[in-house]
């Protein structure tokens, strides 16, 4: 998995964003903007499932925007683990991933021979 390098490079990006606009860039500003993004994502959400005043946009634009929002919800989630030292691929392995190896283990519990 390479989240890890991913979530250093976001972060990077998010320093200079940071300094070229000249804010704190702390982790209560991380916080609240993934908030603002989450929200953005909400409402690109409701213009492709078509729960939204129509806008003029096409198709292919309401598409493009929800996946650009769901990328800008994933880029300061992923800053703000860097940001606060936490191993996002660790805790993804530990949240997630640990359910493949879990379902793997009793399939191969159940496939195994009876032992007398």
């Amino acid at each position: 998995m390479e989240l890890r390098a991913t979530a250093q490079q976001i972060d990077a990006i998010s320093r200079r964003y940071a300094d070229i606009y000249g804010f704190e860039r702390s982790t209560d500003w991380l916080v609240l903007k993934l908030q603002e993004e989450v929200g953005e994502l909400v409402q690109a959400y409701l213009a492709k499932t078509g729960r939204q005043r129509e806008r003029g946009h096409t198709q292919e634009e309401i598409d493009r925007r929800f996946s650009l929002e769901l990328a800008d919800a994933l880029g300061m989630l992923l800053a703000l683990a860097e940001a606060t030292g936490v191993d996002i691929e660790q805790a993804v392995d530990d949240k997630w991933l640990v359910w493949d190896r879990r379902v793997s283990q009793r399939a191969g519990e159940r496939d195994a021979p009876a032992s007398d």
